[in-house]
């Protein structure tokens, strides 16, 4: 637990930036989680969304559907939360092991998580 927090707050660090920058990474997942000489790098920026000033919300839907937030899933329109929504599924996953949302098809797997 403590080495998944210590690997958490750096995440969160990496967000802020992200968010100072209004930037939405849109792909948070572990495979886009890089270590290197003991430190947490956020990588795979190829769906970021650089938001212009006044502007809040994304409506494509990219990334991958297991770290998607429901409004994202939904096709609706989503700000910077969705990737505080994927964060939250990347530490889960860190605690206990295994994904909290899991299906044998995309669209089962979109039930599921639209009904947290």
């Amino acid at each position: 637990e403590k080495k998944a927090l210590r690997i958490f707050r750096q995440l969160l660090e990496a967000f802020k930036v992200l968010n100072r920058f209004n930037i939405m990474h849109r792909d948070i997942k572990p495979e886009n989680i890089f270590f290197s000489y003991g430190k947490v790098k956020l990588g795979d920026f190829g769906f970021c969304k650089g938001l212009k000033d006044g502007e809040y919300m994304a409506k494509t839907m990219l990334g991958s559907p297991i770290y998607m937030a429901p409004e994202v899933l939904k096709g609706e329109r989503y700000t910077i939360k969705a990737d505080i929504w994927s964060l939250g599924v990347v530490l889960f996953e860190m605690l206990f092991g295994v994904c909290p949302f899991r299906s044998n098809s995309i669209a089962m797997l979109i039930t599921t998580i639209n009904k947290q």
